[in-house]
């Protein structure tokens, strides 16, 4: 049933949420303050790795770096950079 479903869609925008949501967790367990800002740091996290991937910023490499068509370099610092700047203004 979900493997029609999986056809519909490239590859990636399967793969990047799940690297925006692994990298916002990590985030939450290195430097988060209250529970109530894990869903957004989540959110965040996913929505600017699919960014970072929609927009093409870098191409994909080798496979340790990279899983198929994702560059998990990009999609993870600029994930990781979204969260700090997030961060710093103080949500």
């Amino acid at each position: 049933m979900i493997d029609p479903l999986l056809q519909l869609v490239p590859p990636w925008l399967v793969v990047v949420p799940l690297v925006g949501i692994i990298n916002a967790a990590l985030f939450f367990v290195i430097v988060g303050r209250r529970p109530g800002s894990l869903p957004l740091y989540l959110i965040v996290g996913t929505v600017v790795a699919t960014a970072v991937q929609a927009l093409g910023l870098a191409q994909a490499g080798d496979p340790p770096l990279s899983i198929g068509d994702v560059n998990l370099v990009a999609t993870s610092i600029g994930a990781w950079a979204s969260l700090v700047l997030m961060r710093s203004v103080g949500l």
